[in-house]
């Protein structure tokens, strides 16, 4: 055991930075009334708030799928929140957000999981009184069902009210439940691909019934959307795969007999409007449907349509009508995932009885988003719009002085992320993922706080990627799904604008860098091309002649803040140096020394030949050695901290280390020793491994659900330690602990769980208390590595994490001596 307080003191883990993509859904984000977004990424739900600029909350696992929709519900009287999902899985889950922060996030704990037999596209949710008690009605389509439930807030229990088809067994495409002042149950409007409007209303609770159909679209009615006027009507929105937004107003018709009366004694020619019935406690109220508007200025399917009705206060977007009555302009915002690819604002011309709709503003207009905008959201006030584009990336507007301007928002990857690697002085992190990106995830220093994001965008492939490590200062290689290892080197654009959003001092790196300001990817070309000074001067003299552009450069930036969505698409890109040629198959894993002159890359392999580990030189780009042990694939390489050993691991259930030796092309390593897979205690594939700081010790981490520690002993590597887990390993990662003689280890699991648990390499024992995280992945965790530690904070530990599940973490642990 231990000695007494050697491995002791206490651990508190903050989640410091969440980072993901938005789900490439048209129901996959919604912005509330209190200024948080709600947004799906993949199986989980996450709030994001735009005045913070950084993810707040996060979902515990209950989808097994993708998140298909997510709605904000509106709040009770005791002002909790609510957001309603629906799941690819065949659940729709009701969450309750926490007041307060649990290691840094709000956690989204679920009140009520309602299962279906089938996917769940469709859900909208409010709240009502039912026997005097707060209950929510849900909502939730399929593809051939409309179901209804009601959910009891106190207690979470829920009961199936009614399920039927749609009204002619319609395909339903979008829907939503409003209020009407005076029915007796909220009124529920959903669209199909016959398209048309279905209104329907309930009698009795949840159980609805068709009541009106509104004609006039020509296509799938994909976006309905809802909102109340200042005299006590509504107006309806709704965007079609016709291109077209129609606009209806719905109203109560207080007195039937004396509006047939005026209808028939009037001249004017009216379209027609059609009259329905909606039951109400006492005499069932009439309402009129009347097309109000038509709307043209998309050109393909509309994707989304959202109101905004701006605040009175200040006079924003408001104007004084005939009676002296300050009224306030609506907003309707409209995005198309098509051609045009772009997001359009519309208000009335003049007041709010106007039919006559203009164009205010057209935003997105990005030639990178060649699927357009998916979804887009007003603020409650209509002075932000927020929009999510194909690659799953947030694009947030806000007006100032009536000009719409860009701004800082969060982000991520929109696939599964495969590997990541620090810088080796720990000031920025690189993240790859199967979304064929390489990020760059930088700690933003705004006043006395760091916030962290996504500073540039080095990479974009044309396959996907799978594993990065560094090889210095500005400098990384990256590997694919393809037979080359790629190495990029920092521009001087990014140097400086690195150094104004993260404030390093970086005049000596710019004066020594290299490769130019920047890089482009040439016409038809696949690598990215460095663009030099020279470069840019010859482009402003091309457009100083009127001549048209030849080539697509990259226009250099001046930021104090990270990049926007479209910045990081278009002029982040950094020039690629070299290319490797020399294995087989794709590549898989890739390491680089210390000092980053030696760089060890593995394919996928099935046999002897392909399974061979190449060394390459950094400095020429030649082939130093191949090195051949293992059988299947290498599932990772990592050097020791002193450059001393190689260590790897592979899918035959072996690991190998190699010494550092010497020959006629440099220096190289030999095999030092390696076991079979009997020796090795690991019953299935090895998925990962790590180096203690002393390099006389490293850990294993396999599939069988165990940890091993092996250290060396005279001249033979024996296993010290085995740690037991609950689940398959996938990663692993050590640190130094300072205020004691141990090391923390993270593990990383099959089911997206983090732990930590200290070693004490002198007693070779592990503590009797493993730190579970909270904010855990939803999907198996692909790599973990501790920031390399930083001067002064010597109680402050940072660990970064990747999943399957397209996210990336970085977890604060502070760590306290026992007393």
């Amino acid at each position: 055991m231990p000695a007494v307080g050697a491995c002791s003191g206490a651990m508190k883990v903050h989640t410091e930075y969440l980072s993901s993509g938005v789900n490439q859904m048209r129901l996959g984000m919604d912005w509330g009334t209190d200024g948080t977004v709600c947004y799906a990424a993949n199986t989980g739900v996450l709030l994001y708030d735009p005045q913070l600029r950084a993810v707040t909350g996060a979902s515990s696992k209950h989808h097994t799928k993708r998140v298909t929709c997510v709605r904000w519900v509106q709040s009770t009287e005791e002002g909790s929140h609510m957001i309603v999902s629906g799941g690819a899985d065949g659940k729709a889950v009701l969450w309750t957000v926490s007041g307060e922060r649990t290691e840094g996030l709000h956690v989204l704990s679920p009140l009520s999981i309602l299962d279906h037999g089938d996917a769940v596209n469709l859900v909208d949710a409010t709240v009502l009184k039912v026997k005097g008690k707060d209950a929510v009605l849900v909502v939730t389509a399929t593809t051939d069902f409309i179901t209804t439930w009601l959910v009891c807030h106190e207690s979470g229990t829920h009961e199936q009210l009614h399920s039927s088809a749609p009204p002619g067994n319609v395909f339903p495409l979008s829907l939503r439940l409003f209020e009407v002042p005076g029915a007796k149950f909220p009124v529920l409007l959903f669209g199909g691909h016959d398209s048309r409007i279905h209104i329907l209303a309930a009698r009795e609770l949840g159980v609805y019934h068709s009541v009106c159909r509104l004609c006039g679209h020509e296509d799938w009615v994909t976006s309905l959307a809802v909102m109340k006027e200042d005299e006590g009507g509504l107006l309806l929105a709704s965007g079609s795969k016709d291109a077209t937004v129609r606009l209806w107003k719905l109203s109560i018709i207080r007195d039937r007999s004396q509006q047939e009366e005026e209808d028939a004694s009037s001249q004017e020619l009216k379209l027609k409007s059609i009259t329905f019935e909606i039951p109400s406690a006492c005499e069932d109220l009439v309402m009129c449907a009347l097309l109000d508007a038509v709307l043209a200025g998309h050109e393909g399917l509309v994707s989304e349509v959202c109101w905004a009705k701006p605040s009175l206060q200040g006079n924003y977007g408001c104007h004084i009508d005939a009676d002296d009555k300050l009224q306030a302009a609506y907003k309707l915002l409209t995005c198309s995932k098509t051609q045009d690819r772009c997001i359009i604002i519309w208000e009335p011309n003049g007041d709010t009885t106007s039919s006559m709709w203009l164009e205010v503003a057209r935003l997105g207009e990005v030639g990178g988003n060649m699927e357009g905008y998916y979804s887009c959201q007003f603020n409650s006030d209509g002075s932000k719009v927020l929009g999510c584009s194909y690659q799953g990336g947030l694009h947030l507007w806000e007006q100032q002085d009536s000009v719409w301007e860009p701004r800082v928002v969060a982000g991520g990857h929109f696939d599964q992320v495969a590997d990541l690697a620090w810088d080796p002085r720990g000031r920025y992190l690189l993240s790859v993922s199967k979304d064929q990106t390489t990020r760059l995830h930088g700690g933003w220093k705004t006043g006395n706080k760091v916030l962290w994001h996504e500073v540039s965008r080095p990479q974009v492939h044309g396959y996907d990627m799978a594993c990065v490590t560094t090889l210095g200062k500005y400098k990384f290689a990256s590997g694919s799904e393809e037979k080359v290892i790629r190495a990029f080197t920092a521009p001087a654009n990014f140097i400086r604008n690195f150094g104004n959003i993260c404030g390093f001092e970086v005049e000596e790196d710019i004066a020594q860098c290299e490769v130019g300001e920047g890089a482009a990817v040439p016409s038809l070309g696949l690598s990215n091309k460095a663009v030099t000074a020279a470069d840019l001067q010859q482009e402003y003299q091309v457009q100083a002649q009127g001549k048209e552009e030849v080539q697509a450069y990259f226009k250099p930036l001046a930021l104090s803040a990270p990049p926007t969505e479209d910045q990081l698409m278009q002029n982040t890109l950094w020039p690629e140096t070299s290319k490797l040629y020399g294995h087989g198959n794709d590549i898989f894993a890739i390491a680089a020394s210390s000092d980053g002159s030696i760089l060890a890359s593995a394919c996928r392999a099935a046999n002897n030949i392909d399974a061979a580990i190449i060394l390459w030189n950094t400095t020429t780009w030649h082939k130093l050695d191949t090195l051949a042990k293992h059988r299947l694939t290498v599932t990772q390489l990592a050097f020791s901290p002193d450059d001393q050993y190689l260590l790897s691991i592979s899918r035959d259930r072996t690991w190998a280390v190699f010494v550092r030796a010497v020959n006629d092309k440099g220096v190289t390593y030999r095999l030092y020793e390696s076991v079979t897979k009997k020796e090795t205690m690991h019953s299935r594939v090895i998925w990962s491994c790590a180096w203690l700081p002393d390099s006389t010790h490293f850990v294993t981490a396999s599939r069988d659900k165990t940890v091993a520690v092996w250290g060396l002993t005279e001249s033979a590597w024996c296993r010290k330690a085995l740690l037991n887990e609950s689940d398959e390993v996938t990663a692993v990662a050590v640190t130094t602990l300072h205020a004691s003689q141990c090391v923390l280890i993270a593990t990383g699991l099959v089911g997206g769980d983090v732990h930590l648990i200290r070693y004490n390499p002198t007693e070779s024992t592990f503590s009797s208390e493993v730190m579970k995280v909270t904010h855990k992945h939803h999907d198996s965790v692909r790599r973990l590595e501790f920031r390399p530690t930083l001067q002064g904070t010597p109680d402050v530990s940072y660990l970064a994490s990747c999943s399957s599940d397209n996210r990336v973490h970085i977890y604060r642990i502070n760590i306290t001596k026992s007393t």
